[in-house]
């Protein structure tokens, strides 16, 4: 057993906006990669975007703060509130404008000893809320398709228990359900679930072997992205 006793220290400015105060609790010894501090922030005061590789946890122990993930909503934290970030996950948290705040960051270094990467500082506008919130839902890989001309936007309904068929699309097409629960599977993959809010991605040429409205009694609907080249049909049933 020891004691140590960690000296406070200021915030670095490339990791933080406004006035932040450090004390490193621990950093385990090898085999551990524990890592802890406290870390107090000044009212208006937040870390730059950041991510963690082993994620990280943060437990507010005083005040009123902020904090926002990449495509979320900011939202506000209070004494006792425990945040649980994903590995990988882009975002910063703070005080609020008129409180101060004081949180616990426990995390797991990588292997190679990185704790954090970091990125740019977090605006105003992002700080206040006010800024667009973008949220990737997909990426859909045109290799394989013919140069494009134009991308057609559709919105789609399928009636209460309506089976698409087996189709594919020779431009491929990207989307996202809007209502309603859809059973989606692609030739070589498992049968998915997507409900309101998910994203799908069809690759320039795939076999859909499922895109059935899975509700007896109501229909579900779906917008689609088709890049198009030419002539070339949006669909082609099989």
């Amino acid at each position: 057993m020891y004691v140590d006793r960690s000296a406070t220290r200021p915030g670095p400015a490339d990791w933080f906006t406004g006035t932040v105060w450090m004390e490193e609790i621990a950093a385990g010894a090898p085999p551990s990669r524990v890592r802890a501090s406290t870390v107090r922030f000044a009212p208006g005061a937040r870390t730059a975007w950041h991510s963690h590789p082993l994620g990280q946890v943060l437990h507010i122990t005083e005040g009123v703060g902020r904090v926002q993930c990449a495509g979320g909503a900011v939202t506000e934290v209070r004494a006792g509130d425990t945040v649980h970030i994903a590995p990988g996950e882009s975002h910063w948290h703070g005080a609020a404008p008129d409180a101060f705040m004081t949180h616990v960051a426990i995390q797991e270094a990588a292997p190679d000893g990185t704790a954090a990467t970091w990125g740019r500082h977090v605006d105003d506008a992002e700080y206040a809320g006010e800024a667009p919130v973008r949220e990737h839902l997909a990426t859909a890989d045109l290799g394989g398709a013919a140069p494009v001309d134009r991308v057609e936007t559709h919105r789609i309904t399928l009636a209460p228990g309506q089976v698409a068929g087996r189709h594919t699309h020779p431009g491929g097409v990207a989307g996202y359900v809007t209502a309603g629960r859809v059973a989606f599977q692609l030739e070589g993959g498992a049968v998915e679930e997507l409900r309101a809010g998910s994203a799908f991605v069809e690759p320039p040429g795939a076999v859909v072997l499922r895109f059935d409205n899975l509700e007896p009694d109501r229909p579900a609907t779906f917008i689609a992205c088709y890049p198009v080249a030419g002539g070339e049909p949006l669909l082609r049933p099989l």
